[in-house]
C-alpha cells in the first residue's frame, strides 16, 4: 500500500498512516502471502508456548509459522532455547508432537542431537566425506525469551531483543502479573480466510452493534472507545460492567441476565443498582479486587478499571490479547504455508490462579474445522461466520479495496506497519 497525499494533522492527526484502500490482492495473492512469510514472520517476535509446556528438562513444543516447523526445548541445562525443527541431513521434521526428549533424533536415519542443538551422533559418518562439519550440521538456533511465563522466538538473528520489540507493552502487560495464570484452553480451528482477515476481525469495536448485539447490555462499544497507538502494536479499552451508552435509557436501568450473573459472581447484587449501573460497576471493580486478593493473587498494581473492563492489545504481527484481572486470552492469527485463502485461529485461554499457576495438568488441545465448529464462546462464533464471507467478497473483480473510519484506526495501523516490514523497513 502506498501512502497516499495526506491531510494537515491538525485536520487528521493520524494522517500520517495515510487513507488508501487496503487493495484485495493483499488476502488473495501467493505471492503477498510468500513476502510476509518471509519479511514478517520470518523477522518478527512470535508467541510459541506458556513456559510451562517446557517446564522440565527434555519437555519439547513444536509449532509451525507457516512453512517453518519450529521447536522450542528445555536444555539439561535449565535454558529455554529454540530451533528449526528439521533434520540438517535429508529435512525430515524431528519433534512431530509435545513430549519429553532425551536428545533431537531422527527417526528417518538416526542423526541425533543435543538439547543445545550441537550434533550428537551421526551413522557411519565416515561415509559422509567433505560433509560432516558438525559445526555447519548443527540444528539453526532462532532468538529465544522466556518473559511473564511465555516463551517467545524470532527467526531473525539480527532482530532487537523482546523487550525492545514489545515497547511500553513490558510495563503495562507486567502488572498483570502473567506468570499467575494457568492455561485453562488451547483450540486451533481452521478458517477459510487470509490470516489478516481473521486479524482484522479483533481490532475494531465497530461491527459490535451489529455483529455481538448482546455485548451492548454490559459493555462500552461507542465510536469514542479509548486506543493507544504504539510504535507497532495498539490497544484499545472496552469498559465492561454498565449498559452501552447506545442503548436507549429504558435499557440501561435494570441490569440484563448476563450482567447481573457477572456482579453475582463478584458478590454485588444487581437489584440494588437500579437506575445507576454505572455505580454498580465501581461495586463490581471493589468485588473482583476483593475476590482475587483472598484467592492469593496480587492484584496491587492494577488500576479499578483493570478489575473489569477488557484491556485490548493487539501485538504485531499476529496476536491479540484480552486482558482481564481474572483471566486473559490469546489469540493467534496464523498464516497457511501456500495459500492465501486459508488460515488457523489459534486461541489459548488463561485463568488467574496465584503463585500456584505451574502446577496441575495441562489442558488437552482441541483441534475444529470451519464456521460449523461450535466455540464456547458465542461472540467467536459470531466472529467466525463472518470471516469467510469476508474472503469470498474481497475476491470478487467489483471490490476496490478495504476502507477504515476512525473507529477502525487500529486496523490502519497495522497495515502501516504491515508495509514497513514488506518494503524491508521494519523499526530497527
Amino acid at each position: 500500500m502506498s501512502i497516499a497525499e495526506v491531510a494537515p494533522p491538525e485536520a487528521n492527526p493520524d494522517a500520517w498512516m495515510g487513507f488508501d484502500r487496503i487493495e484485495p490482492e493483499r488476502f488473495t495473492n501467493e505471492a503477498v502471502l510468500k513476502a510476509e512469510l518471509a519479511r514478517v514472520f520470518g523477522r518478527s517476535w512470535l508467541y510459541a508456548c506458556p513456559e510451562r509446556d517446557v517446564a522440565n528438562p527434555g519437555d519439547a513444543y513444536p509449532f509451525n509459522v507457516g512453512p517453518d516447523p519450529l521447536v522450542v526445548v528445555r536444555g539439561d541445562d535449565g535454558v529455554v532455547r529454540a530451533f528449526h525443527n528439521v533434520c540438517r541431513h535429508r529435512g525430515r521434521q524431528l519433534i512431530t508432537r509435545p513430549r519429553n526428549v532425551k536428545s533431537f533424533y531422527c527417526w528417518f536415519h538416526g542423526f541425533d542431537w543435543h538439547l543445545d542443538g550441537t550434533v550428537r551422533d551421526i551413522p557411519d559418518k565416515a561415509c559422509f566425506a567433505h560433509y560432516t562439519n558438525e559445526e555447519d550440521l548443527a540444528l539453526p538456533p532462532l532468538q529465544c525469551t522466556v518473559w511473564q511465563g511465555l516463551v517467545w522466538v524470532n527467526m531473525d538473528p539480527s532482530a532487537p531483543p523482546l523487550l525492545d520489540f514489545l515497547g511500553p507493552l513490558v510495563e503495562q502487560l507486567s502488572a498483570y502479573k502473567l506468570e499467575e495464570y494457568r492455561l485453562a484452553e488451547d483450540l486451533l480451528v481452521e478458517w477459510e480466510c487470509n490470516w489478516k482477515i481473521g486479524a482484522d476481525a479483533f481490532q475494531e469495536g465497530y461491527h459490535g452493534p451489529v455483529t455481538h448485539p448482546q455485548l451492548q447490555f454490559f459493555l462500552e462499544d461507542g465510536d469514542d472507545m479509548p486506543m493507544h497507538l504504539y510504535d507497532l502494536h495498539s490497544r484499545g479499552l472496552y469498559q465492561i460492567g454498565a449498559p452501552c451508552t447506545r442503548l436507549p435509557a429504558e435499557d440501561r436501568v435494570k441490569a440484563h441476565p448476563m450482567l447481573k450473573q457477572m456482579a453475582a459472581g463478584v458478590g454485588v447484587d444487581a437489584d440494588q443498582y437500579e437506575g445507576r449501573l454505572d455505580e454498580m460497576r465501581l461495586a463490581m471493580q471493589k468485588g473482583r479486587r476483593r475476590v482475587l486478593t483472598e484467592a492469593g493473587c496480587d492484584v496491587s498494581a492494577l488500576t479499578d478499571e483493570q478489575m473489569t473492563d477488557d484491556f485490548h492489545y493487539f501485538v504485531f504481527p499476529n496476536i491479540t490479547l484480552n486482558m482481564f484481572a481474572e483471566r486473559f486470552s490469546i489469540f493467534r492469527y496464523m498464516p497457511h504455508p501456500t495459500d492465501p485463502a486459508k488460515m488457523t485461529f489459534w486461541l489459548q485461554r488463561f485463568e488467574r490462579v496465584g503463585k500456584d499457576a505451574q502446577g496441575g495438568k495441562r489442558v488437552e488441545t482441541t483441534y475444529g474445522s470451519g464456521p460449523d465448529f461450535r466455540f464456547d464462546n458465542e461472540v467467536y462464533n459470531q466472529d467466525a461466520a463472518n470471516v469467510p464471507w469476508v474472503q469470498k467478497g474481497v475476491a470478487s473483480r467489483s471490490f476496490k479495496g478495504m476502507l477504515f473510519n476512525t473507529q477502525e484506526r487500529r486496523l490502519r495501523h497495522f497495515y502501516f506497519n504491515l508495509d514497513r516490514y514488506l518494503a524491508d523497513r521494519p523499526p530497527w
